[in-house]
């Protein structure tokens, strides 16, 4: 199945570090890293408290802005006890009955929050105890904790909240007025995603997952009329492991919330809180299948078919069952339903999984299913992800349409572990940063092949393979704009390869692959590994730079900047390769070649060259460094790309910052700029002095370096930071001290 609603922009995000605190867990106790970039919750209260002020996000202010909503004017924005004397952050506890939706449509987080509720200690991992209005800790700061792409973060906002001409809260709010936990979480998330405006329509499974860093999948009920006994099995044991459940119906063609006769509204999510079966009710086989389903909104309009509220079914059973089920005949949003009803009005449910760490099968309180994680479980399941990146023209290959294009794409494989078995596996493909980035999802999925240890020799695995075992596949996601798809596998023991991919070809994003599994299994990279490698021959057999006229000038260079103990600096060896190397003309006219070879003559005069460059153009020993040319300000980033290249050369050839250069340690820095530039050359076959991104694998590996879909992504990040369209000679000098400087880095790991 392949759904798609509008063409997607193709400019990948890139984010090297997380927008917001990170934060981890340890037994439940978070761990915060020291950082100068991110607010720290515990340090600007105690900061505020000892002024004795109240905090004011500068990050988030009370602004438009924040808000995003053109058509929302007139906002007040007042603080809690603005608004209620009586102000508090949790008024007897949290619960589902706290969550009432406002005027924005953002029904899919109040539904999660609703389902957080009844996950208590979870619930304290996402929204900490210690928020409070009491006088002794109140300074008008706050803190939620989201999960974002692999990582809790924690988000600070002060408590400044849009209200309108009345002080009535705008947005979401608790059906108690002195009670503010829900709105402040609301304004977090806002925030999370950059403004109110963002959270402007949803699925309940992101924010659900955003709340707990669970897997999600979705269903579709009404294409399932002859599985009941399968979906009440999927509830069951869900709700039995502790996962979350949302539904809704399609939308209306109006993009209204439009009510059907039998009560329900179109295009809204609801949240599934419990689950009852009644056995033996009108005969002694008989099983009625009940839902309990919740309307955020909190009121108003609700299901009035068959064990709706008021409807004659509830009078056939007795008291003590109906105080089990806890029903209430109020107009609080929320009502029973049968599960066959259930999958004729609605068209999708969706679940959110906990995180193996998180999976258990006890309640911890409230009468409710919820997990508890000191406690093992038989649903608990291992955990593996690995993030990477699409990028056109490099890994950004779409489809198995056009399995020239498709081979590109980035390849992981799975390993099954023997056993007297077959493992059940839940694979995940999540895409990043679209929604805080205000960027439709890209259609995504992936396919699953059964491979073997000898097709996985080559890395990556070739078309050829592809072309010839259509009947390795396995198993596949559908293709549809989501943020996440997944797909559950029943894989006997073995290997497998999964290829994730957008399903047009050059779509660049970012992505997060999981994959769950009931034992310990494994997910890897399938790609080349990163190393040294050796230099094209079209390059070894042309003349070393040493039998050119131009090496002759370049040692004239190294002694005019020579000091007394002829040794040169960084600053000096960045002037001597942008003079010889990157200020020379890049263009030729395509009729024209790279001239690779020289004629005896030519030899001969170099070599005389280089001996009028040792014996008479040498400086006398007084001469101090010559002074380095002034930076043209026009070319400042060009600078700075130099006097990267400039200090990754010297810190491989004499060790870095502060260190000098003598004569044969210049040697080997020319020589090997010198060959960057000739595979340059070699790929530049229009002679326009510049290279395709997709020509910078093939040119870094005549250069000797055999670069991984990782590396290579690294490097292209950096050429699109510049904002090139295309590589030029100074970039893929930087390229290639890169790629050598991290291969240093494995290595020494390694040792």
């Amino acid at each position: 199945m392949h759904t798609k609603e509008s063409s997607q922009p193709t400019n990948a995000t890139w984010r090297p570090s997380p927008r917001f605190l990170p934060v981890s867990f340890n037994n439940d106790e978070p761990l915060y890293q020291p950082s100068e970039a991110h607010q720290n919750f515990y340090q600007l209260r105690q900061a505020h408290l000892d002024r004795g002020s109240l905090f004011e996000d500068p990050d988030f202010g009370a602004s438009d802005a924040s808000i995003g909503i053109p058509s929302v004017k007139n906002v007040h924005w007042r603080r809690p006890p603005e608004i209620s004397k009586q102000a508090l952050f949790f008024v007897d506890g949290a619960s589902r009955f706290d969550i009432c939706q406002g005027s924005l449509n953002d029904c899919w987080l109040l539904t999660a929050a609703a389902n957080l509720t009844t996950h208590r200690w979870l619930f304290r991992r996402a929204i900490p105890e210690d928020n409070s209005f009491t006088g002794a800790t109140y300074a008008g700061i706050f803190h939620f904790r989201f999960w974002e792409f692999g990582q809790w973060v924690e988000v600070v906002i002060d408590d400044r909240l849009p209200t309108d001409d009345d002080g009535q809260l705008i947005f979401g709010r608790s059906n108690k007025r002195n009670e503010f936990w829900s709105a402040l979480l609301e304004k977090a998330y806002a925030k999370f995603y950059g403004s109110y405006a963002a959270l402007d329509g949803g699925t309940s499974r992101e924010a659900m997952q955003d709340l707990t860093g669970g897997l999600t999948e979705f269903y579709q009920p009404k294409k399932m009329p002859d599985k009941e006994d399968q979906l009440w099995d999927i509830l069951c044991s869900g709700f039995e492991a502790g996962s979350m459940f949302a539904c809704n119906l399609k939308s209306d063609p109006t993009g209204e919330n439009v009510a059907t006769k039998d009560g329900l509204l179109r295009g809204h999510s609801y949240s599934i809180t419990k689950l009852h079966e009644l056995i033996g009710l009108y005969s002694d086989s008989d099983r009625v299948r009940l839902l309990r389903i919740r309307n955020p909104w909190g009121s108003g309009v609700e299901w009035n078919g068959r064990w709706s509220d008021k409807s004659r079914e509830w009078k056939t059973i007795n008291g003590a069952e109906r105080k089990h089920l806890a029903l209430t005949i109020e107009n609080d949003g929320e009502f029973w339903m049968d599960l066959g009803d259930f999958m004729k009005h609605f068209d999708r449910m969706e679940v959110c999984h906990l995180s193996p760490e998180m999976h258990s099968a006890n309640g911890d309180g409230d009468g409710e299913t919820g997990p508890d994680p000191q406690t093992e479980s038989e649903f608990q399941w291992e955990l593996h992800s690995l993030d990477g990146q699409w990028i056109r023209e490099t890994t950004a290959g779409g489809s198995a349409s056009n399995l020239d294009m498709f081979v590109m794409n980035p390849q992981y494989t799975i390993h099954i572990r023997e056993s007297s078995r077959r493992s059940s596996v839940v694979i995940a493909l999540m895409q990043k940063y679209r929604r805080a980035d205000s960027l439709s999802s890209l259609t995504i999925g992936f396919i699953v092949y059964r491979v073997t240890r000898e097709d996985l020799r080559l890395k990556p695995i070739p078309k050829e393979f592809f072309q010839q075992h259509d009947h390795a596949i396995v198993g596949s996601s559908i293709f549809i704009n989501a943020r996440e798809v997944s797909c559950r596998l029943s894989l006997e023991p073995g290997h497998y390869l999964v290829i994730p991919s957008t399903f047009d070809p050059g779509e660049e994003g970012d992505y997060l692959l999981r994959i769950f599994t009931e034992r310990c299994n494994t997910l890897s990279e399938n790609d080349a590994i990163l190393c040294f490698g050796t230099i094209d021959d079209r390059i070894t057999e042309q003349s070393p730079l040493f039998d050119t006229p131009r090496w002759a000038v370049l040692a004239d260079q190294f002694y005019s900047y020579a000091d007394k103990g002829e040794q040169i600096d960084q600053r000096a060896l960045q002037d001597i390769l942008r003079k010889q190397f990157f200020c020379r003309p890049s263009r030729r006219t395509n009729d024209s070649k790279p001239q690779m070879s020289y004629s005896p003559w030519r030899k001969m005069w170099s070599c005389l060259l280089q001996l009028c460059s040792c014996f008479w153009v040498r400086p006398t020993p007084s001469r101090t460094n010559a002074p380095v040319e002034h930076r043209d300000s026009n070319n400042h980033e060009r600078a700075e790309l130099l006097e990267r290249i400039a200090e990754l050369l010297m810190k491989r050839t004499v060790g870095g910052a502060g260190s000098t250069l003598g004569f044969e340690h210049f040697r080997t820095i020319a020589r090997d700029v010198y060959h960057w530039e000739m595979a340059f050359r070699l790929y530049d076959v229009d002679g326009s002095g510049t290279l395709d991104r997709r020509e910078l694998r093939q040119a870094l590996r005549s250069s000797g370096f055999n670069v991984n879909n990782r590396i290579l992504c690294k490097l292209l990040r950096m050429v699109v930071e510049l904002n090139r369209t295309h590589i030029e000679l100074i970039d893929f000098a930087l390229c290639a001290a890169e790629c050598r400087n991290t291969i240093d880095l494995l290595h020494r790991e390694e040792a």
